[in-house]
C-alpha cells in the first residue's frame, strides 16, 4: 500500500522495515518488564528476547525463501534484501521456539535454572505486539496479500510486486485480530493459573485464527493438497498446544487437590 515511507537523498526507507523494527523494540521492551515482574530480572528477559529475535529472524527469512522458491531461484541476491519484505510467521515462530529452547538450555545447570514455559509467559507480549506490527508491515509492503475476488471484506490492494487488485483484506484481518489477542492477553498477564498458560493460549488462539485465515491469501505458498503448508503447521500447533494445556490443567488440578487432602489430614490431626 505504501511500500515506501520517506527517501533519504536518492535512497527509499522501506515502511515495512521500519515497522518491522518498531514492533521487534516494542517486543522486546515489553518482555523486558515482563522479565522484572515474573523473573525479578529485567536484564535475563532481554538477552532471551534477543536470543529469539535472532532465532526468528533467521528461521522467517528461511520460510519465506522456501515458500517463494520461484522468485528467488531467478535472482539469489534478493535473499539477503529483508528490508523489502519477506519473513515466514511459521518459519519465524519455529527458529523463535529453538531460540528460546536454546537459550532454557544454557542456563539449565545455574544455580537458579529458568523455567521453558515461564520464558515463553515472558515473551508472550512481545509477541504478540511483534505480530500485530508484522500484519501491518506486511499491510504496507504487500507481503501476505488476498487472493483476487470480490465482495465483502475485499479491497483494491497490492500484491508484493506492487500489482493492484480486488483482493480480500487478508493483511487488516489479520491486523485486526492481532490487536483484539494482544489487549486481551495484556489485560489477562496476571492472571494465568499455572506457568506456560499464557504462552500455550497465545499460540493455540493465534494458530487457529491462522489457519482459518490462510483460505483467503493469495500469495505463493506450498500446497499438500488442498491446505497450505502452514496450515498444516498450525493444525500441528493446535493440537500440540491444546494436549499441552490439558496436561498442565490435569496437572494443577491434582496437585490442588493433593493439597487440599493434605490440609484435611493436617486439621484432623490437630483436632485429636
Amino acid at each position: 500500500m505504501y511500500p515506501t515511507l520517506f527517501t533519504l537523498g536518492r535512497w527509499p526507507v522501506p515502511t515495512y522495515a521500519i515497522l518491522l523494527e518498531l514492533g521487534l523494540t516494542l517486543g522486546l521492551l515489553l518482555t523486558y518488564f515482563e522479565g522484572k515482574r515474573i523473573l525479578e530480572k529485567g536484564e535475563t528477559a532481554l538477552d532471551l528476547g534477543l536470543w529469539v529475535v535472532a532465532g526468528g529472524l533467521l528461521g522467517g527469512r528461511i520460510g519465506f525463501v522456501l515458500a517463494n522458491w520461484a522468485i528467488f531461484g531467478e535472482d539469489w541476491t534478493r535473499v539477503l534484501r529483508i528490508w523489502e519484505g519477506g519473513l515466514s510467521y511459521h518459519g519465524a515462530f519455529l527458529g523463535g521456539l529453538l531460540g528460546m529452547l536454546l537459550y532454557a538450555g544454557a542456563h539449565r545447570q545455574a544455580a537458579a535454572p529458568l523455567s521453558f514455559w515461564k520464558l515463553g509467559d515472558v515473551l508472550t507480549p512481545g509477541l504478540a505486539v511483534g505480530i500485530m506490527f508484522g500484519w501491518a508491515a506486511c499491510l504496507m509492503g504487500g507481503c501476505a496479500y488476498g487472493a483476487v475476488s470480490e465482495g465483502f471484506g475485499h479491497m483494491i490492494l497490492p500484491d508484493l510486486f506492487g500489482v493492484e487488485a480486488p483482493r480480500f483484506a487478508t493483511q487488516v484481518a489479520g491486523l485486526v485480530y492481532a490487536l483484539l489477542l494482544f489487549v486481551s492477553f495484556w489485560l489477562l498477564r496476571r492472571h494465568w493459573p499455572y506457568d506456560g498458560a499464557a504462552f500455550l493460549m497465545y499460540v493455540l488462539f493465534y494458530s487457529a485464527g491462522m489457519f482459518l485465515l490462510a483460505s483467503t491469501r493469495g500469495d505463493e505458498a506450498v500446497y499438500l493438497g488442498p491446505w497450505r503448508v502452514s496450515q498444516g503447521i498450525d493444525l500441528l500447533l493446535v493440537s500440540a498446544t491444546a494436549v499441552g494445556l490439558l496436561i498442565f490443567w490435569r496437572r494443577a488440578r491434582e496437585e490442588a487437590t493433593g493439597s487440599d487432602t493434605d490440609q484435611g489430614i493436617s486439621d484432623s490431626a490437630a483436632g485429636i
